[in-house]
């Protein structure tokens, strides 16, 4: 069994050069989210990955900062953000716990295919709470891979999982159903904006801090 870090490490080659399983979703998400920015906001990615979102996205804000545990990831995000000449995209090496713990202003914070990954999620949404400036929001979408949606192919994964993971092929993943990802968000006092399925086991939420 490897740890987190060392897996995403391994992985960030594959990762950058791994083609989308749905464009049309992603996409979609991409438009629903770029429903909420204008031109004056800071906005903060955690889980960034290689950045290919950070940088679809940054060009529409004033400010993006990009994190990821892994140093790899990270160390391609900024090539691509180099490459493409975006220069209001910054990329750190920061968990999420320690992002959740930036207090920089931000007017939103993204986290997406990340929270069924994160070991402390509900310290990390309540810290994001308490950071986010009045009215900001958090936008996220997570895999929820107990979830009927994803049918038969459940109890597939619940069943190889810890294989994976001693083997080292898999990373600690939380398997929620969709419930599961709207009541954490509503127990951090967020109100829900907007919500929907796409595809039908992500849940992407947009949430707005009420006080």
């Amino acid at each position: 069994m490897v740890d987190s870090k060392t897996f995403w490490d391994k992985m960030a080659p594959k990762y950058a050069a791994s083609q989308m399983r749905s464009v049309e979703d992603y996409e979609h998400t991409l438009a629903r989210t770029l429903s909420y920015l204008t031109p004056d906001m800071r906005v903060l990615e955690m889980g960034c990955g290689t950045g290919t979102t950070a940088l679809r996205l940054a060009p529409h804000v004033l400010a993006f900062v990009g994190t990821d545990q892994s140093s790899e990831m990270i160390r391609i995000a900024r090539e691509k953000a180099e490459e493409a000449g975006i220069g209001n995209a910054e990329f750190r090496v920061l968990g999420a716990a320690e992002s959740a713990q930036l207090d920089e202003g931000f007017d939103v914070v993204m986290g997406y295919n990340l929270f069924h990954l994160v070991p402390d999620v509900e310290a990390v949404i309540d810290d994001v709470y308490k950071r986010l400036k009045p009215g900001g929001l958090l936008i996220s979408k997570t895999p929820c891979l107990a979830d009927k949606a994803f049918g038969w192919k459940r109890f597939l994964v619940k069943a190889i999982l810890p294989l994976m993971k001693l083997i080292g092929k898999a990373p600690d993943v939380r398997l929620w159903r969709l419930e599961h990802v709207d009541r954490l968000i509503a127990d951090a006092g967020f109100e829900t904006v907007e919500a929907g399925n796409f595809p039908a086991i992500s849940r992407y939420i947009v949430a707005r801090k009420t006080a």
